[in-house]
């Protein structure tokens, strides 16, 4: 997995799965590569949005596609990025910062940009609000000191602090088995049949609350 496409693997976030030995301690059989499979498929199965770290350096900036981004605390704002062991990792690692930029819907050019597949438009504009860039209209976006690293396999978690973090109105691009999704809204929850003997509500009647 290369430092500009770290979106096949939400999964090697983790790292693969360690097989338990078996009853009389012998060693993990040859299917190994078959269980690591099925953990990238079933893990995929978990859709996240997808972000585009981005960092200084020598003063150009830097960016590299992640989905592997999740909140960690509210108090005080803290997230966490893994990225695999690399260009990516070496960079926020001795700059001690870097931005977050949400994708939304219309924004995956972006996302293929940063994961080494630059299309013929004009270079993406980012903006400094506090000294860490981010993408100027990125769904929301965060600045972030690091805090901690920790090396978990062939990856390295960079838990940071939020220092700003902005957003505006939008729908997030997604990623789910492998592919690019967009959110759509989901039906109303139904309501409750009636029991026997009562009348079914009439359309005026009828209570619905939305997911």
């Amino acid at each position: 997995m290369s430092d500009m496409s770290v979106l096949e693997a939400s999964a090697g976030s983790m790292g693969a799965p360690r097989r338990q030995p078996t009853a009389g301690g012998g060693a993990p059989g040859s299917d190994a590569g078959a269980v690591t499979l099925q953990f990238r498929r079933a893990v995929s199965l978990f859709a996240t949005g997808i972000v585009v770290l981005s960092c200084e350096e020598d003063g150009r900036v830097q960016g590299t596609t992640v989905n592997s981004f999740t909140s960690v605390s509210l108090a005080p704002p803290t997230v966490l990025v893994s990225l695999t062991l690399g260009a990516s990792s070496r960079r926020v690692a001795r700059e001690g910062r870097y931005g977050i930029s949400i994708l939304d819907e219309s924004q995956q050019s972006l996302s293929a940009h940063f994961s080494g597949k630059p299309g013929a438009g004009p270079p993406p504009e980012f903006v400094s609000r506090g000294g860490v860039p981010t993408l100027r209209d990125s769904l929301a976006w965060f600045e972030c000191e690091v805090t901690e690293q920790v090396a978990v396999h062939d990856h390295i978690l960079f838990i940071a602090r939020v220092l700003r973090c902005g957003d505006r109105a939008g729908e997030p691009l997604m990623y789910f088995r492998s592919a690019y999704h967009r959110p759509q809204p989901l039906l109303p929850l139904l309501t409750a049949r009636p029991e026997p003997g009562e009348r079914s509500p009439t359309p005026a009647q009828e209570e619905t609350q939305p997911c």
